[in-house]
């Protein structure tokens, strides 16, 4: 791209300039804690439980979220990551109140996942225990450690 000498930009040059963005190499990924915990501060149209931890390409990508301009741009990243480690679950019996679908826990932190209406969202838990709740609704992202 060319700038003519009165400071305009000339359009019909044929070169692109490639501009930061979605498609930049040079992003680095969010760490894992900091993604997911941007991630879940957000809430999601429909129902849906998370089924697996981020990968590195979606780090990279909640990165540029955390740096996005709008929130549009915003909304349509986080929107991308979490439709891609997601899967859709029921609409709960009675939708006037939260229903936990899921606790994520990754290292100390604990993300219980609730169905809220029309929304998933994280929800503070209000007293609930972690010991309540069933071993099966709990999903350990926790890349050092063995699910058992």
């Amino acid at each position: 791209m060319r700038v003519a000498t009165d400071g305009y930009i000339d359009l019909r040059d044929g070169r692109r300039v490639r501009t930061p963005g979605y498609y930049d190499h040079a992003v680095e990924p969010a760490p894992e804690a900091e993604a997911l915990s941007f991630l879940l501060s957000h809430s999601f149209r429909g129902h849906r439980r998370i089924v697996r931890p981020l990968s590195l390409v979606e780090r990279q990508r909640m990165r540029l979220a955390m740096w996005a301009d709008s929130v549009s741009e915003r909304m349509a990243i986080v929107d991308r990551v979490w439709r891609a480690i997601t899967e859709p679950v029921p609409a709960p019996t009675d939708p006037s109140k939260p229903t936990l679908v899921q606790v994520v826990q990754y290292e100390a932190w604990t993300y219980p996942v609730y169905l809220d209406g029309a929304v998933t969202r994280v929800i503070p838990p209000g007293g609930m225990s972690l010991a309540e709740v069933p071993p099966e609704m709990i999903l350990r992202l926790d890349a050092h450690e063995d699910p058992a």
